[in-house]
This record gives C-alpha cells, structure tokens and sequence, in this order.
C-alpha cells in the first residue's frame, strides 16, 4: 500500500515538473525584471546623493582652505611659499572633484568590465542561473520512470537530484540578486562618501568608496564564473546520463549541484574580502563554534564537579549529626542546612568581594567551606599562618 502512494506521489512530482518546466523557462526573467526596477529606482536617487556630496565637499574645501590659510599666517612665509601652498590646495581639491564628478560612472565602469570579465563575453544573470537549473532537472526527468520492468532505483534518484538541482540553483540565482541589490544600493549610498574628499583629513573615505567598487566587482566576477562553470558542468552531465552508470550519475549532479551553492555563498564573500584587507568566511566559523562548545561543556563539567562536592560536604555533616546521636530526620537536616549555608556563604563572599572570591566558582567556593567546617583544624592553622605573616 506504501509502495503504491509512493508510485503514485512520483508520477504527480514528474507530472508537475513536466507542466511548469515552460512556465519555469518564462519566469527566470522575473530575476531580470527585478533587477531592472532596481536598477532604475537607484538611478532616480543619484543625483539626489550627488547634490548632497557636492555640497559637503565644497564645505569641507573651505575649511581645508581657511586651515591652510591660517597655518601660513601664523608662520608668516614668503611668497613663494604662498604661492606653492595655494597650487598644492587647487591640485588637490582639483583632483577630489574629479573623483566626485566621475566617482560613480567610474565605479559603474569597473563593475561592467570585471562582470564581463567573469561572463568571459557572454551574457550572464540571475534568470540564465535559474533556467539552467530547470533545464539540469528537464533532462534528468527522462529517467524518472517507475514501473514493474523499469529501474526504479534510477527513476528515484532522478526524483531526488531534480529537487536538489532546482533547489539549489534557485538559491544560487537568489545570491546573484542579492550581489547585484548590493552593488546598485552600495555604490548609490556611498556617494556621499566622495563628497568627503574635500578635505585631507577625510580624504580616506573618497578613496574607499573605489576600493568598495572594485570589491564589489571582483565579488560579482567571482560569482558569475562560479555560475557559469557550474552550469555549463551540470548540463554536461545531464546531457550524458545515458551513460553506463546512470544512477552514478544522477547522483553526482546532485552533490556537484550542492557545491556550487556552497562555493557560490562563500567564495565571492571571500574574494571581496581579500580586496578590501578583511577576512570573511574564512572557515574559521565551525572551529570557534566547537571552541565555544567546548568551553560551555567544561564550565558545565565544573559546575557538576562543585555541586558534586557540595553534596558531598553535605552527607559528611548529616553523617557526623547521625554519629552524635541525632535522628535521621535531624540528620538530614544538619546536611541541607551545612550545604545550603555553605553555599550561601560564597555567594555572599563573591558579591562582597572578597579577596580569593573572585576567581573561583560558587560551588567551588562552598566545597572549600565545607572541608573547613569538617576539618576545623584546617581552619585554624590557616587562621594562625595569617597571623604570623601580619606580625
């Protein structure tokens, strides 16, 4: 009965990739679409930054200017020192706006080059992404047949691959959206950035809004190369599954298409980092999850460690009640009352702050008291070596 709604949940699957698989094909350019209305609601808000930009540059230049003016005053130089000072200012305020003039046509123009780059002169976007996955699926499709004589092994991996396929490269073409948002809103929010060039002390921002730029276009060259080889690897082997080993195959386009969108999350980040002197993603992530793993399991090990020895301390007190002659019931009241006093006690030491509170542990702390209670001579001959250090 199982086999059978399963059968019949197959046929439904492949049946469904069937009848949108066109649709599929049409809609990878809604990407596109999107991209677009991106791309032109940034450019209604660029001449917006710019104003602002070039208004604080101009602000800033007169301040850089009125400092330099004062500077020379107060040294009173000669006219020639005037006059150097002055082309030093004009070339400088000169050359920053420039940048500020052609900064974002310039920053468009790297991005382009190293987009085309990456597409190796071709076309490249998040809808070819999309459709090269439909298309891997399409094709594994044709072995995705189950009946009494047909391999149904194959015909379940197939199943599987064509999820795991459209899957992930919907989520590759969905990181290439994101990139692109990125580049269009970064490179539009940090205009204002060219508009502090106007001064030597803030020049530095100008100069990173290029190097944000050219980050941004090896990420999305990185990303687009990613792409493109895995698409072209995926089809390769789909188009090749009539092969020997079929069922190795299909399997093999699932994981390759699981790699790709892993390389596809990391590596741009990483490259971009590389431009701009930061590391990111560096796979240091699970290495310092495990570190903090590690550190709540041994604090945690401590923490059962002192309560193991509070208890302990706690038993000895009921135990040395019950050989005084108490009852059982008065017995194990003495022993909650030492552990629960013990335990008390350091947490008071450690809000008062007392020195050699601090550094232990609570728990820890209320071991130590009840080793003295049970050992007064402990106690004691601490007491007297304390004494004996003052005098």
């Amino acid at each position: 009965m199982r086999a059978a709604m399963f059968l019949r949940l197959a046929w439904l699957m492949i049946a469904g990739l069937a009848m949108v698989e066109p649709v599929f094909a049409q809609d990878g350019s809604i990407l596109t679409d999107l991209e677009n209305q991106v791309a032109s609601a940034s450019q209604g808000w660029q001449d917006t930054v710019i104003n602002a930009a070039t208004s604080l540059f101009w602000i800033l230049a007169g301040i850089e200017v009125g400092i330099a003016a004062i500077w020379l005053a107060i040294q009173a130089p000669s006219l020639d020192t005037w006059f150097a000072e002055l082309v030093r200012r004009i070339l400088f305020i000169g050359f920053f706006l420039f940048v500020l003039q052609q900064g974002p046509d310039l920053a468009k123009s790297v991005v382009d080059s190293l987009f085309q780059l990456g597409a190796d002169g071709g076309s490249a976007s998040p809808a070819d992404v999309f459709n090269a996955g439909v298309k891997v699926a399409s094709e594994l499709s044709e072995n995705a047949r189950f009946g009494l004589w047909e391999d149904n092994a194959l015909a379940m991996a197939s199943v599987f691959a064509m999820i795991v396929v459209v899957i992930c490269f919907a989520l590759v073409a969905a990181i290439f959206v994101a990139v692109l948002v990125e580049m269009y809103v970064g490179l539009l929010a940090g205009m204002i950035m060219l508009g502090l060039g106007g001064s030597s002390f803030t020049k530095d921002f100008a100069v990173r809004y290029l190097v944000y730029a050219f980050s941004v276009g090896m990420k999305l060259m990185g990303l687009v190369m990613i792409a493109r080889i895995g698409s072209e690897v995926l089809i390769g082997l789909s188009n090749n599954t009539a092969s020997e080993d079929q069922f190795l195959t299909t399997l093999t386009i699932a994981g390759i298409s699981v790699v790709v969108f892993m390389i596809s999350m990391y590596v741009p980040n990483i490259i971009q980092g590389v431009v701009q002197g930061v590391s990111v993603g560096n796979g240091m992530e699970a290495i310092r999850s495990g570190g903090q793993v590690a550190g709540f399991a041994a604090a945690g090990a401590g923490m059962a460690a002192g309560g193991a020895g509070v208890v302990k301390g706690g038993m000895a007190a009921a135990s040395a009640a019950s050989q005084a002659g108490a009852s059982r019931g008065a017995a194990a009241m003495a022993g909650l009352k030492a552990a629960g006093g013990a335990v008390g006690s350091a947490a008071t030491d450690k809000l008062m702050g007392i020195p050699g509170a601090k550094m232990g542990s609570t728990l820890g702390l209320a071991n130590e008291k009840l080793r003295q209670g049970n050992n007064p001579g402990t106690s004691s001959r601490s007491s007297n070596r304390k004494m004996d250090a003052d005098s």
